[in-house]
């Protein structure tokens, strides 16, 4: 197996296995879900329904299995890329974009796990971001799972409020929380980081300036200077904000498990309530 590529950080493993969707648009992300997939398939137990993904960790697998798995893994994505038909990942379909900016011959390099007596151990370090190596200059931008889930979570908090019409919601976010619901409306319906596009459709809902927003960014987006992907901003930065301003967050007092029943269940139904209806 190959050890060319760098591993994936573990808040993109989380993407990978929880929020696929959130990396669409980035073809070498999709096919390591699609991949996370079949070995999850191959290794998860048929009766026991509790074997999550994030169980498979520590799992063994037959070198020759893998070894042929990963081969067929990348002849179907590729096929499906080549002929415009969508891949299954944890479930639910997904089309796969942008076919050229990807080299389809390295696919199947995508797992290092370590060998031992004709098996695989399977690692999230094993898990290769095959777009190429990464330089140590970046390694403080990337983002801990810990503090990816804090985000995830915050988003949701803040879109739960943002369509509690009975209660006035939307009056209790806070200047900077509602750029934050208007960019999860923003990338939900176009999928891609376009902030200049953003910026023109939701301009009557920006109460703060660019300077602001670009400040509340997380470490992955700050490389970028815009907002980029769905969990674009940072829980700390903007509650900081949220101080510094005076504006306190009615949203973080919304429970975690409501806000996450109310992401999966109403908002991810419903692609979220338009703005123009406030």
């Amino acid at each position: 197996m190959s050890s060319k590529y760098l591993p994936y950080d573990v808040s993109d493993i989380d993407t990978l296995l929880n929020e696929p969707w959130e990396i669409s648009d980035q073809p070498f992300m999709l096919h390591a879900a699609y991949a996370l997939n079949c070995l999850y398939d191959i290794v998860a137990p048929e009766d026991d329904e509790e074997f999550t993904p994030d169980d498979m960790w520590g799992n063994k697998i037959e070198k020759k299995i893998l070894d042929r798995m990963v081969l067929d893994i990348e002849a179907d994505f590729n096929d499906a890329a080549t002929n415009r038909k969508p891949v299954r990942i944890w479930d639910k379909s997904y089309s796969i974009r942008k076919v050229n900016a990807y080299d389809h011959s390295r696919l199947h390099l995508i797992f290092n796990f370590p060998l031992e007596n004709g098996e695989y151990t399977i690692t999230k370090e094993g898990v290769l971001n095959l777009t190429g190596v990464s330089d140590p200059i970046l390694k403080p931008y990337e983002i801990s799972k810990e503090q990816a889930q804090i985000n995830r979570t915050y988003l949701r908090q803040i879109i739960m409020l943002a369509e509690d019409d009975e209660n006035d919601g939307w009056d209790q976010l806070t200047d900077m929380e509602i750029v934050v619901y208007c960019w999860a409306l923003f990338y939900n319906k176009h999928q891609f980081d376009n902030f200049i596009q953003f910026k023109k459709e939701y301009q009557d809902y920006l109460y703060v300036t660019e300077k602001e927003i670009l400040s509340c960014l997380n470490e992955k987006s700050t490389l970028r200077q815009k907002p980029v992907g769905m969990y674009a901003f940072s829980h700390n930065k903007i509650q900081k904000w949220n101080q510094d301003n005076y504006q306190e967050s009615a949203a973080i007092k919304i429970p975690a498990s409501k806000a996450e029943d109310y992401w999966y269940d109403v908002a991810l139904k419903k692609t979220f309530k338009p703005i123009d209806q406030r």
